[in-house]
């Protein structure tokens, strides 16, 4: 029979800020207009309109829900939905 070992969390530093995450933090805090959209994981404002759950009617797509991705994450393969 297995035996189960107990995980105990144990409260650690944050880790050191790579350069990557330092330009991250930068481009997050730059100026943008009210309206405009960014991504608050990279701080992109590129994005990538899909569409989920289209259907095809008379050989025409129709339907579906709107999403608006950001395309930063997106080509390094994460899925963050922005809006």
């Amino acid at each position: 029979m297995p035996t189960f070992h107990k995980l105990h969390v144990i409260e650690g530093t944050q880790p050191p800020a790579t350069p990557d995450e330092e330009v991250r933090k930068r481009i997050r805090k730059t100026a943008k207009p009210p309206s405009m959209i960014q991504c608050h994981r990279c701080g992109g404002r590129e994005v990538i309109e899909t569409k989920i759950g289209m259907l095809l009617k008379d050989g025409k797509p129709t339907g579906g829900t709107k999403q608006l991705l950001c395309a930063l994450c997106f080509m390094h393969g994460e899925r963050v939905v922005l809006g």
